[in-house]
């Protein structure tokens, strides 16, 4: 009896019984003799069968040669098994799958349901028809190439072995992705398995996955098995690993046919010993220079401090074409960084990450310079971030010197929240930001700006690039200061050339002085976006806001929470709401309401309700 991905033998008597069984994945060896003749060699036992005609002997290889050919998907690792004499061979073909009549092209994402389905029956385990509607409608409707593991998180250990086995030698997806699941060893095994025979697999993200420490050494011996890999991208971030073993990968990628395109290993307690086989690795080749793209090695306490970095340094001044990095985190000496990224790293670099990081300061002086050709001269910047780390007022003046002189640069991000400006920081923004044009979005907050902000406000009003202001934990200051920095905040957003579209005062503590921004967002017209949370500004605040959203109509987004809003203020809001029909989106303010619904519970779902 043959059925769709199995053989079975029954004796010709009655009642019928199954003598053996077995899938046609456990056939190691398929040969076929004169007398219409056959010598089936599986796993565990060897067969051999005779049949009445040759036309029989030809259905039986036939049909086991098609279903094998659908579980691998024509992939050149399919095993050749079948061996015959050359009529046989003819014979077979016009049930091939290569042939004209070949429904290949027609398979939903390229026939993964029916090697997942053969697997499973190879297996032993049921065939979940979830995991097959899964990728048959939703996959396929939407023509993703990425497998996400977290659509069958809810399944066992050993379903999602299955399915990442059926992976292996499919040729539509490309991607494999896995975030926050922790996966075990028998999935992490298929997942290995997978790497070595998938001519298709480009990108790999396992991150918080639970991985063991020795999980590179074994990816690498994996890709060592497999010349016709085409991975590119390697995600590993959040997993504990061995820092030689990640070498070894480092070392083996970079003998793959595409380079490496994407690498990120943030928090995977790589250390410096770990950089320095890391940075000879990525100056070995010049396929790095000429593939790498995105390199993430954040949040790696001391990675980067001492003389170990230096080798580092070393591959980022050699010319390259990274376009986004991410040494947050790093312990990395940011002086020392830039006459690195000044030599190699000028042309694509978009995105830099250095915050939670420091500044030598005996070597700040000497590097003022590089800070400033860098930042001039840098082609392609979109986002750079300093934040969380004491920022020398030398070392801003120089970044917003080089920006002032950059024509390249448009929407820059600037990010240097935390950074513990104070009134030296608030005199260089006072002096050079009206002269910046290049940046887009200012996060300036948490930096004990305060009174200063009387003096930094007026450098950022009418500044025609400016579009998104950070500017929340800046207001430790007495009431009278206050009224007056919030007076100069709402002439800022209500001139006439204002180009703000988002402003941003979390944390700001404004209490119920910050009513008048409030009421002054009813007349404005160029914001696009607020976030209030975090202010305090209980239920007069909440008024205010409804005032304001009854005649507004360019606000598209609007987040308030933390701002002892009762159940009262919610039905104000609701009610405005009612009568606004521009506004997009505001998200539920959870905590306001846990608080709310302690003290008036039936109020409180009737406000949210409404």
């Amino acid at each position: 009896v043959l059925a769709t991905w199995r053989l079975s033998l029954l004796a010709p008597k009655i009642p019928a019984k199954v003598e053996t069984t077995f899938n046609f994945l456990e056939i190691r060896a398929l040969n076929s003799h004169p007398d219409h003749q056959v010598i089936i060699d599986t796993d565990k036992s060897g067969y051999t069968l005779r049949f009445e005609s040759r036309e029989h002997l030809n259905h039986v290889v036939s049909h086991i040669n098609f279903a094998l050919s659908r579980i691998f998907s024509n992939s050149i690792f399919a095993p050749s098994i079948c061996h015959s004499d050359s009529d046989l061979s003819e014979g077979s073909r016009k049930y091939s799958p290569s042939s004209e009549t070949s429904v290949e092209t027609q398979r939903a994402c390229g026939g993964f349901s029916e090697t997942y389905a053969a697997l499973c029956d190879y297996n032993g385990i049921s065939c979940k028809e979830e995991v097959q509607w899964d990728v048959d409608t939703i996959y396929h409707s939407q023509d993703s190439r990425e497998f996400n593991l977290l659509d069958f998180s809810h399944l066992e250990s050993r379903d999602l072995a299955v399915i990442v086995a059926s992976m292996a030698y499919n040729t539509w997806f490309t991607k494999l992705y896995c975030k926050d699941l922790r996966i075990g060893s028998e999935v992490t095994e298929q997942v290995l398995h997978t790497v070595s025979k998938s001519s298709s697999l480009e990108e790999i993200t396992l991150e918080n996955a639970g991985l063991k420490s020795d999980f590179p050494q074994k990816m690498a011996t994996a890709l060592s098995e497999n010349p016709a890999s085409v991975i590119h991208s390697i995600n590993l971030a959040h997993n504990s690993l061995d820092n030689q073993g990640v070498s070894s990968l480092i070392q083996q990628v970079c003998r793959l046919s595409k380079g490496l395109r994407l690498l990120n290993l943030s928090k995977t307690s790589l250390t410096s010993k770990g950089v320095v086989s890391l940075s000879q690795g990525l100056c070995s080749s010049d396929e790095y220079s000429n593939s790498l793209l995105h390199l993430d090695l954040s949040k790696n306490p001391g990675l980067l401090s001492g003389e170990d970095g230096s080798n580092f340094y070393l591959f980022l001044s050699q010319p390259n074409c990274l376009v986004h990095l991410d040494l947050s985190g790093t312990d990395c000496s940011v002086d020392s960084l830039f006459g690195a990224l000044l030599r190699g790293c000028c042309a694509d670099l978009s995105f830099l990450n250095l915050s939670k990081n420091a500044f030598s300061h005996r070597k700040v002086k000497d590097t003022l310079p590089l800070f400033r050709q860098f930042f001039s001269s840098a082609f392609s910047l979109t986002h750079v971030s300093f934040a969380s780390m004491k920022l020398p007022p030398d070392v801003l003046r120089a970044v917003l010197m080089g920006l002032t002189s950059n024509p390249h640069i448009t929407d820059l991000h600037l990010d240097i929240s935390s950074c513990e400006l104070r009134s030296a920081g608030a005199a260089v923004i006072h002096e050079l930001f009206p002269r910046v044009s290049s940046i887009a979005t200012l996060d300036i907050s948490d930096n004990g700006l305060d009174a200063d902000l009387l003096t930094v406000l007026p450098a950022l009003s009418r500044h025609p690039s400016l579009k998104h202001l950070h500017l929340g934990k800046n207001f430790n200051i007495k009431n009278r200061v206050l009224d007056e920095v919030l007076q100069k905040l709402v002439l800022l957003i209500q001139e006439e050339e204002c180009a703000l579209q988002s402003l941003s005062l979390v944390d700001a503590r404004l209490r119920s002085r910050g009513t008048v921004l409030v009421n002054a967002l009813g007349s404005n017209t160029c914001l696009r976006k607020v976030d209030l949370s975090g202010n305090n500004m209980d239920d007069i605040g909440a008024k205010m806001l409804s005032k304001a959203l009854q005649i507004n109509t360019t606000l598209r987004s609007v987040t308030w929470d933390r701002n002892n809003t009762s159940a009262a203020g919610f039905l104000d809001v609701a009610r405005a709401l009612e009568h606004n029909f521009t506004l997009q989106y505001m998200p539920l303010p959870l905590s306001d309401i846990g608080q709310a619904y302690r003290s008036a519970p039936e109020k409180t779902e009737q406000a949210l309700t409404k």
